[in-house]
């Protein structure tokens, strides 16, 4: 593997080095928040649990909590009958992606406020309804809820979307959907949510025609940091320290759901162990709950979800067809997705998965196709809910998409890579797109697709049951500057010293993906002229509402970049600010002094940068700058993966042997971060094609395997041979041209996976987790 060359050489972007907090993560020193809250800091700390669903829909009749009132240990108990309980307005966990601050009235899914906060009524085997507890321990709280009686009505239920959808089936929210099916709304539109051309007409133009359909199972994102908070009132001021990744939206959401002025709520956070899309859905119920119980108590209480409660949501099943109609010279001439996707129990972002993100997909990837149709059918279900995971709605779209490719060109007798240079691109860029080009070439060259690619289950076999194969496929990034302009302002503050050190405040809270070391490297960067280095700035790694700076939430992929940006203004602000003080020392006006490697220069003499600010009154010299996003459309880059596996026929199982990641990101901001992230993506996506599955009992509707143990996430042992290449072939506006690749390292591998499985047994499995049972029924085998 070589290293990445960046295409313009710069002093710290786009370096490798270590990170800012490597050697704080590796000794153990790093801030999480379930290490954070605890009995020794915060004395009088309680527990809070809360009664979780036993059954996948029932409502409570009765619960009597009279013992559990009785037993040692504890201080507060809440039930869904108490006033300040009853009084909170229905809502979702979804009022923002995390990219904006949205308020009750402008958040997202305004029509599907499908939670009541510890309402009487369940809609899953894992919801938390009815009651909760602080005490003195969790265990004395897991105790108190044992003993609490609780009288349910267990009500008919049903797991499947196509069953949900049929006359007759349980109406699970029957306020919000008569059937089941959302209903469109203002944001979401209508089922046919786009329409483009006429596809009639396309598919009348077309000389081949073909029909393809994929399943897309419901992968947990396995966060190994489980929500985790603490909450505190001094008087009438309310404290919540938590591993949400978006403080700022935490802080309006209580606001709001508690009726409190924004200034009576402060929210604190550092360091979260990688979340992967479960912030997004981060105005949870039990922040409330936590608080309220709080209140009640007198005393600080802690709420964390154990590792079988951190199965709260996952990525939504959909189920996907699309017809394709083309040319025999491979031209598309028409597309036609439709969609069902199993929402699960609460509403949440799952539209978002259905509808907004194939939207934004066909304007950057499906601009030369001239009609295209979608539909879409969000349906509830009694399932764990279904919303946001990385790469929320693009996995999904990509592994019905990347399986119309491989099966139009085999229809055609066509190289898959020709089809997809032929058929994609934006209309920010010529065609063929050599963004698309770059990545392919580069993909199809390391895993040798000339080479290793045959007829589908005609290549060679080993070890006598055993035969190989190889495909890819490839995606739009996500995203580029221009496609965050709902974020609003971004801000970044950075502080210099007499003695020539930084504290930089570019305010987000560190997720693992490195966010942190590229925003100290951007500043380094813009501060070049100072002639200081990374170890000269201090990043300010606590989130605190208090400091009055909105966070830049680590959603999208684009934090890497975007405070980087700013910096670079702030830095001229800076540079502005010495220069005036160097006026009257040097008497020469700043407009003819220049700085360079820490010296001011004049006509005629200089002085050192350290030399000026130490005969000052010694106020360090500070400037924020507020920036909203650049919004001149670009485009966007691709990204690809190519994959090669073994598939043994006898067994079905299915080994992958190499997986070849290649992102290009117009300009690579952290190159170690990059690779990492395009490494770590594989995890999650090796998972979920292969091992990754939530499995209920249909008998009685609960959930199989909520543990670390039966629900299969590849190990180390597990992984196959990698190969991230990183590119910079496509630029963006401002001073980087950046864009994200954390999100979408994951989308491909799983269609690239399938297609290479196909490619060695010569039949298809398009519905994943691909199992071994699943293969052996596709080789017609009696399992």
């Amino acid at each position: 593997m070589s290293a990445y060359k960046p295409r313009v050489e710069r002093k710290f972007i786009s370096s490798y080095r270590p990170r800012i907090d490597g050697r704080e993560k590796a000794e153990g020193r790093a801030p999480y928040a379930d290490d954070v809250i605890s009995e020794g800091k915060y004395p009088g700390l309680l527990h809070a649990r809360a009664l979780r669903s036993p059954y996948p829909r029932a409502r409570i009749k009765s619960l009597d909590t009279s013992k559990a009132e009785k037993l040692a240990g504890v201080k507060a108990i809440l039930t869904y009958k108490d006033p300040e309980v009853a009084s909170l307005k229905p809502t979702n966990a979804g009022w923002t992606d995390a990219t904006d601050v949205r308020t009750y009235e402008e958040m997202f899914w305004r029509g599907f406020c499908d939670r009541r906060v510890l309402g009487d009524y369940a809609t899953w085997a894992g919801d938390e309804v009815g009651v909760a507890v602080a005490a003195e321990s969790v265990e004395i709280a897991e105790e108190a809820l044992k003993l609490v009686e609780v009288e349910w009505e267990v009500l008919p239920f049903v797991l499947d979307p196509i069953a949900a959808m049929q006359p007759g089936a349980p109406v699970i929210h029957p306020d919000i959907a008569e059937h089941n099916v959302l209903p469109p709304d203002p944001l979401s539109g209508p089922d046919v949510f786009l329409t483009k051309g006429d596809v009639e007409k396309g598919f009348a133009e077309a000389e081949v025609i073909l029909a393809v359909d994929t399943a897309h199972n419901n992968p947990t994102q396995g966060s190994l940091d489980p929500w985790c908070c603490l909450a505190y009132w001094q008087d009438d001021r309310l404290t919540l320290i938590s591993n949400s990744y978006a403080a700022s939206q935490t802080k309006m959401h209580v606001s709001q759901m508690l009726e409190l002025p924004l200034h009576k709520v402060r929210v604190m956070g550092e360091y979260v162990g990688g979340q992967f899309g479960r912030g997004d859905t981060g105005d949870q119920p039990f922040f409330l709950l936590t608080a309220l119980l709080a209140k009640r108590a007198g005393r600080p209480v802690k709420f964390r979800h154990t590792r079988h409660d951190s199965f709260h949501d996952t990525r939504q099943r959909v189920l996907y067809h699309c017809k394709v109609g083309a040319k025999n010279d491979g031209t598309i001439t028409a597309l036609q997705f439709k969609s069902i996707g199993d929402v699960g129990a609460h509403a949440d972002h799952s539209v978002a998965t259905l509808k907004f993100v194939p939207v934004e997909i066909c304007e950057v990837m499906l601009a030369p196709i001239p009609h295209i149709e979608m539909e879409s059918h969000p349906v509830y279900t009694n399932r764990i809910p279904s919303s946001v995971m990385r790469g929320i709605g693009n996995a999904q779209f990509n592994f019905i998409f990347g399986r119309m490719i491989d099966g139009l060109a085999e229809r055609l007798d066509m190289d898959p890579l020709e089809l997809v240079i032929k058929n994609i691109g934006h209309d920010w860029s010529a065609r063929p797109d050599q963004s698309v080009q770059a990545v392919l070439g580069a993909g199809a060259e390391r895993i040798g697709w000339q080479e290793k690619r045959h007829k589908a289950g005609e290549g060679p076999v080993y070890e006598g049951t055993k035969k190989r194969g190889v495909g890819f496929s490839v995606h739009p990034a996500w995203h580029a500057e221009w496609q965050e302009e709902r974020r609003g302002q971004v801000q970044a503050k950075i502080s210099l010293y007499p003695d020539g050190t930084v504290t930089l405040d570019a305010p987000t809270v560190e997720t693992g993906t490195g966010s942190n070391t590229c925003n100290v490297l951007g500043c380094a960067e813009a501060l070049s002229y100072l002639g200081i280095g990374v170890e000269d700035i201090t990043w300010v790694k606590t989130m605190d509402t208090d400091r009055g700076m909105r966070d830049c939430v680590q959603t999208d992929s684009a934090v890497a970049f975007l405070q980087s940006e700013v910096m670079m203004a702030a830095a001229e602000e800076l540079k502005a600010k010495i220069l005036a003080l160097a006026e009257p020392v040097l008497e020469v006006s700043a407009d003819k002094l220049t700085i360079s490697d820490g010296k001011i220069i004049g006509p005629d003499r200089s002085i050192g940068v350290q030399e000026l600010l130490w005969q000052g009154d010694l106020v360090p010299l500070t400037v924020m700058v507020s920036r909203k996003p650049n919004v001149e459309r670009t485009g966007i880059p691709y990204f690809a993966s190519f994959a090669e596996v073994e598939v043994d026929t006898a067994t079905g199982k299915v080994e992958v042997l190499k997986l070849v990641i290649i992102n290009d990101a117009g300009t690579v901001m952290y190159a170690s971060g990059a690779e990492s992230q395009q490494l770590g993506g594989q995890v999650m996506a090796l998972g979920e094609a292969i091992t990754e599955e939530i499995v209920y009992d249909p008998i009685r509707g609960v959930p199989l395997n909520f543990n670390f143990i039966d629900y299969k996430m590849p190990t180390m042992v597990d992984m196959p041979e990698m190969e991230p290449v990183l590119l910079e072939v496509w630029r963006g506006a401002g001073e980087y041209g950046a864009c994200g690749i954390g999100e979408g390292t994951v989308t491909c591998s799983p269609r690239a996976i399938a297609n290479a499985v196909y490619n060695a047994i010569g039949v298809r499995v398009d519905d994943i987790p691909i199992t071994p049972q699943k293969v052996l029924g596709a080789l017609g085998m009696k399992i």
